[in-house]
């Protein structure tokens, strides 16, 4: 009977001190998920792409809802962990992207500084001045790409869904 109790207890500590073991070890290899409460972080739909100085004519600004008529449908998710999507129109995602505005692809992270958006998709970094006001957003882009001249900036205006 002894030795039966003696048994008992020793597989009784063992499984304890397993346990034990078991619950005090932690995974180091993660690191804890950045969270981002700027008020950007939300989905935003397009409402408009006009000139920032009125009566400037910026040809590419007219193309945008010929090339993509899907355009004010276009929304931007801003995620939390500093990731940014863009849907429901590609064709806007595409045009806005090869006109040099604002591209926006699979693994595009973001952060907001100093009035300023600075969206990065792998080594391509733009930086775009950002005014937030509740539920409206603009974004001024430069739309001349040339790389000479003077810029020639157009306001992107959202509003939050």
């Amino acid at each position: 009977m002894a030795i039966h109790n003696l048994f008992s207890k020793t597989i009784f500590l063992i499984f304890l001190s397993l346990a034990f073991v078991l619950t005090s070890c932690k995974d180091d290899d993660k690191e804890p998920e950045t969270v981002d409460n700027n008020e950007i972080v939300g989905k935003w739909e397009l409402e408009s792409a006009t000139p920032e100085t009125a009566g400037t004519n910026i040809p590419a600004l007219a193309l945008i809802p010929v090339a993509a008529p899907c355009a004010y449908d276009l929304k931007f998710t801003f995620l939390s962990n500093n990731t940014v999507t863009a849907s429901d129109c590609e064709s806007a995602i595409a045009a806005l992207s090869t006109f040099g505005y604002l591209t926006v692809g699979q693994a595009t992270t973001w952060k907001v500084e100093n009035s300023t958006l600075t969206l990065t998709n792998g080594t391509t970094t733009q930086s775009l001045p950002i005014k937030q006001n509740g539920n409206t957003m603009t974004l001024t882009v430069n739309t001349n790409t040339t790389g000479s001249g003077a810029a020639v900036n157009a306001l992107l205006l959202f509003k939050r869904l």
